[in-house]
């Protein structure tokens, strides 16, 4: 069979589908701005008829139920005519999955009737309905004579590509009509709405910057890029209107227009976001994008480095928190810390790609191994690097934002460049890595105390003989990739086996603290004492001969010393146990 449309139905029927999906937000939309939900009180029926009188807000609520039906035949139609006529198999289930999203859009629509209106469930029904509506107008892209092109272009391999920015302008359109919908819906956030609005008229800058340099000739890409700079020009004059509205600037002599500019504001918001979808999809047409490309971002993000900082943040948190533990505010610290490690991560990949290509630990990288290029390094991590920042500044505090910022400068502009120059350059990567528990206090606690800086302490001493024992077993490499490390500069080992050894009976010694400053008991103390014993013994037979054996095992018994004290620490927390 052919794989691609003979006959124009599908094409013309996702139109359908995706126009009369629109009317239906906008009438959506009437149903908030009138505060006319709640007028029919039951469902799936209307006062227990299919049409009751159409008086007052019954008009709105029940037409928006007709319309929803209306929507939800015309799924049905789309499909039968995707299954008749459509030849690409992943095509006919993606309309499948449309009318999987209409139904739930239904269960979520009675749910809000039958509950009255609770808020989360409410935005809930929002967002979905902006979702249906964003898969509609992938069908219209995947169905269009433009999909099955080639697309033209070739970008420069450092910068940022185009399908990466219209990403990032897709999920910018899309939290932004997730905060219009808890503006809507309980007042509140308007300042960030606005905030998103401003980064998201910015992000469609940078795409036309894109077409101009390296894809003059794509008409497509062109075609949605210029409605979609046309509807935001629109949105940002409605938005304009309404926040003027509903300052009371003379529109209460006519109650109907911040009504209709409302509604109007959310319509265009959501055939933004639309257009978004397209552009999106389009731009990334002949883009390869497998599962090992995802584990390759993934990689980028070095996932043990970014667990064990959310797991030494989360120490933090336990030990700062007074009284119960916040579930959410745990939640939230974890998802703010593994953003900022990983984008941290990513970033010191791509600063470091000429380093990882000469050393055959890390010579397969994504990077080097150029699976990726480099641009895709930067926009993978300066995005978590900066959503993982404005994550905790949001929703933990400004104190363990500026604290991973901290963390981040120190780890890209300090350690990262001096491991070229000098062998201090541990020391550096010392203070990054002990700072993430330090984050956690400041989240858990709201404000830096002295156990905060224990526990930084503890991490900072724990690093020494964990880094010097692997960069003893990998010397060779590190000084292939030209890194500044003490067994390189000092190649004897005598100086790297006598830092082990002292900051290893740092370590135990400041690892007995917490006990004394009451953040734990005497089961942690004896625990402290015996793994302390147990690694200073091993940093003293390295210390006597410097062998490639002996430093494995120092550097294993460091990778399980750490989880183990800190889970012991948080265990045997006053009033845990």
């Amino acid at each position: 069979m052919s794989t691609e449309t003979s006959t124009p139905w599908p094409h013309r029927a996702a139109w359908v589908l995706c126009a009369s999906t629109l009317v239906l937000i906008f009438i959506g939309g009437l149903v908030t701005s009138t505060h006319s939900g709640l007028t029919v009180p039951d469902w799936p029926l209307s006062y227990g008829r299919l049409m009751p009188p159409m008086i007052g807000g019954i008009v709105f609520e029940h037409g928006h139920r007709m319309a929803a039906a209306a929507v939800g035949l015309l799924t049905i139609l789309t499909n039968i005519v995707l299954w008749k006529y459509e030849p690409r198999r992943l095509v006919r289930w993606a309309g499948a999955a449309a009318l999987g999203l209409v139904v739930l859009q239904g269960v979520f629509g009675g749910l809000t009737v039958l509950f009255k209106l609770p808020k989360p469930i409410s935005i809930v029904h929002a967002c979905l309905a902006q979702t249906f509506f964003c898969w509609t107008a992938a069908l219209v892209v995947w169905t269009s004579k433009a999909w099955r092109t080639t697309p033209s272009g070739r970008e420069p391999a450092l910068d940022i590509p185009l399908p990466h920015i219209a990403l990032l302008l897709f999920v910018t359109l899309y939290a932004q009509l997730l905060l219009g919908a808890v503006v809507r819906h309980t007042g509140r956030g308007a300042e960030l709405h606005m905030l998103n609005a401003a980064l998201a008229f910015g992000w469609v800058g940078w795409v036309f910057r894109r077409l101009s340099l390296y894809h003059v000739s794509d008409r497509s890409l062109w075609r949605v890029a210029s409605a979609l700079l046309a509807v935001m020009a629109a949105q940002l004059v409605l938005g304009g209107l309404v926040l003027a509205s509903l300052m009371g600037r003379g529109w209460s002599a006519d109650p109907l227009k911040p009504v209709l500019l409302a509604t109007a504001h959310v319509m265009t918001g959501a055939l933004l976001l639309g257009l978004s979808a397209a552009l999106a999809l389009l731009s990334w047409r002949g883009v390869p994008f497998t599962l090992g490309k995802m584990r390759d971002y993934v990689t980028l993000t070095k996932p043990g480095i970014s667990v064990m900082a959310a797991a030494t943040t989360l120490t933090g948190f336990f030990l700062g928190s007074k009284g119960g533990v916040s579930a959410g505010g745990l939640v939230h610290t974890a998802v703010g810390t593994l953003l900022v490690s990983g984008g941290a991560c990513a970033l010191n990949m791509l600063i470091e790609r000429d380093v990882d290509a000469r050393m055959h630990r890390t010579e397969n990288r994504p990077l080097p191994a150029r699976r990726l290029n480099p641009g895709e390094g930067l926009f993978i991590g300066a995005l978590a690097s900066i959503a993982g920042i404005l994550y905790l500044s949001l929703f933990v505090n400004f104190l363990t934002a500026g604290i991973a910022g901290l963390t981040l400068s120190v780890y890209l502009y300090v350690y990262t460049p001096m491991k070229k120059v000098s062998a201090l350059n541990t020391f550096f990567g010392a203070v990054a890595g002990a700072l993430p528990p330090v984050m956690g206090w400041a989240a858990g606690a709201g404000r830096l105390e002295l156990g905060a800086w224990v526990l930084f302490a503890i991490l900072f001493f724990w690093q020494y003989p964990h880094f010097f024992a692997l960069a003893w077993l990998y010397r060779e490499d590190y000084a292939r990739g030209g890194l500044a490390m003490l067994p390189v500069v000092e190649a004897d080992g005598e100086s790297t086996a006598r830092h082990i050894v002292t900051t290893t009976f740092g370590l135990m010694s400041v690892s007995l603290l917490p006990t004394f400053l009451g953040l734990a008991g005497t089961v942690y103390f004896a625990s402290a004492f015996l793994l302390g014993f147990v690694l200073l013994g091993l940093s003293w037979v390295f210390f006597q001969e410097h062998t490639r054996i002996r430093a494995r095992r120092l550097f294993l018994a460091s990778v399980f010393y750490l989880p183990i004290l800190l889970a012991i620490l948080v265990l045997d927390r006053p009033g845990t146990l």
